[in-house]
């Protein structure tokens, strides 16, 4: 039981809450960063889709 209450002891020390929550904490910016990314993501998938179904279209005179 000596292990135990050591190993105990030692993992308390490693994770503290505190580190958790301020891990955790996010702001506005944060949000906004990670929505705008998205959304640039998103508009450059787009982008990049419709040119390679533009030159597909070219290639085999589709439409």
């Amino acid at each position: 039981m000596v292990n135990v209450k050591k190993a105990d002891e030692f993992f308390r020390k490693e994770i503290d809450t505190a580190e958790i929550e301020r891990s955790a904490h996010y702001t506005f910016r944060d949000g906004f960063r990670l929505g705008f990314g998205i959304f640039c993501g998103f508009l450059l998938g787009s982008v990049i889709l419709v040119a390679i179904v533009w030159l597909l279209g070219s290639v085999f005179k589709i439409g």
